[in-house]
């Protein structure tokens, strides 16, 4: 696997990490530098649902997200997501693995950064797709909720993201 002399390396996911703090997206204390890479909690609101025992559904605004940063990173392989909060979701996986289904994680190259994927994240939990679910119970329930109960017309509007 390709990777970046080790002074470059760590410039760059110094300056990642800084622009995770502007946009107010790091969890500071979650920090863990291994050398050979780093792990830390991302945080971002999104409107997005979690199920309750009782099996309603309520709002969730709050997610979180490990990420580890290899030796690799920029390149693909370099960077590894784990989805750490509750969510009812089709393309999330909180409960068995963590993983995420999306595909600037899966098309991650050395062109990606962190602040361009925390708002692809925002709009996955906003904007589930519900034709193309995980094969985890959980998320196979999502898929058949949103697919039955898909957002209104008004709904769709009040959620559209503008990037500058």
């Amino acid at each position: 696997m390709p990777s970046l002399p080790e002074s470059i390396w760590q410039e760059r996911v110094k300056n990642e990490l800084n622009v995770l703090r502007e946009l107010n997206a790091l969890e500071e204390d979650s920090i863990i530098d291994m050398g050979d890479r780093v792990q830390a909690v991302l945080r971002f609101k999104s409107k997005g649902l979690v199920k309750e025992e009782n099996g309603g559904l309520v709002p969730q605004l709050d997610h979180r997200v490990q990420i580890e940063i290899n030796r690799e990173f920029p390149y693909p392989g370099g960077i590894k997501f784990i989805w750490l909060s509750p969510i009812f979701h089709p393309n999330i996986d909180p409960y068995e693995t963590g993983y995420i289904c999306l595909n600037v994680l899966k098309k991650w190259s050395q062109l990606s950064d962190l602040s361009t994927t925390i708002k692809a994240l925002e709009m996955l939990v906003s904007h589930p797709n519900p034709t193309d679910p995980l094969n985890y119970p959980t998320c196979l329930e999502a898929a058949q909720y949103f697919t039955d109960n898909p957002p209104s017309e008004e709904e769709e509007e009040e959620d559209i993201l503008v990037i500058d």
